[in-house]
């Protein structure tokens, strides 16, 4: 098991390892384990101070702890240095709001979403309690989309109970001048290589560091990334402008990227040869007269 959840005497809680092995058998990735552990771990704490059982626990208990989500302050692991004249306030520049010392919204609703999935188990193997302490939002009808008019969108049905509602946000937007701050300050042309890559088709930056030295089709202008989740490749169009900065990058090293069998295997930085400057002007010259 990558992760655990102890008891206050030491042990391993034996209803979160058997859980977390099913969980893990659902083939979830390590950090989803980590995720659920530490809000199994909070959730049994917070049981702990109540003096509940976890078999034990009803919605009262589910509803309490939302409301204790909402209204606790984190415990920091650290003090705050240079985040504390920072912290809960929106960046001018980004529009994106800094972390401060509450849960969010989303903390709160995953919270609950992951409580709900361990009881559900717990219900199903007919071993735990008979009452989830998560329940589900009862809607008025009697069953799911009864009476639905068929040219209105259905609406999410079997919504938790006790979660916070989440305010819609504006997709954020960068200006032509701010993108040309944005590149300028960049100090390399491998950063402009990993930034235009990722703008150009939406790879996550952990995907583009993965990349080996045959993962680049320069011919049709591809690069092949291995997903998150599903841990399948996949090739990804990507702009003219990123091959350039990845080929600068290389010819900046007097690198290019070798097809060697020698190389295939190997991160896309460390499968190279070395070439003349000639022989890298004259392939970045034909690279940018076919775009």
């Amino acid at each position: 098991m990558p992760w655990l959840v102890f008891d206050e005497e030491g042990r391993s809680a034996e209803p979160v390892r058997r859980y977390l092995i099913d969980f893990v058998a659902r083939y979830n990735r390590p950090g989803s384990v980590r995720s659920y552990a530490f809000d199994l771990l909070r959730w049994w704490r917070w049981l702990r101070v109540v003096n509940v059982p976890w078999n034990q626990a009803t919605p009262a208990e589910g509803r309490d702890f939302a409301l204790w989500l909402g209204a606790t302050v984190k415990v920091p692991n650290a003090a705050r240095t240079v985040s504390t004249a920072t912290a809960g306030t929106i960046n001018p520049i980004t529009k994106k709001p800094y972390l401060d010392d509450r849960y969010k919204p989303r903390t709160i609703r995953h919270s609950n979403a992951v409580i709900r999935s361990f009881y559900t188990f717990w219900i199903e193997t007919g071993e735990g309690p008979l009452i989830n302490p998560v329940p589900l939002a009862r809607s008025e009808c009697r069953r799911p989309h009864a009476h639905h008019n068929p040219l209105d969108p259905y609406r999410g049905e079997g919504r938790l109970r006790y979660i916070p509602k989440i305010p819609r946000r504006r997709p954020r937007q960068m200006s032509d001048e701010r993108w040309n701050e944005l590149f300028a300050a960049l100090r390399s042309n491998r950063d402009r290589a990993l930034v235009a890559l990722a703008i150009s088709n939406g790879a996550r930056a952990s995907e583009l560091l993965g990349m080996k030295g045959a993962d680049v089709d320069w011919g049709d202008q591809l690069v092949r990334v291995v997903r998150k989740g599903a841990q399948t490749e996949q090739w990804l169009p990507a702009s003219a402008e990123a091959f350039i900065w990845v080929r600068l990058y290389q010819w900046r090293k007097r690198y290019t990227v070798t097809a060697a069998a020698t190389g295939r295997h190997r991160a896309m930085q460390a499968a190279v040869r070395r070439r003349t400057a000639h022989q890298l002007a004259m392939a970045l010259s034909r690279m940018v007269h076919r775009v």
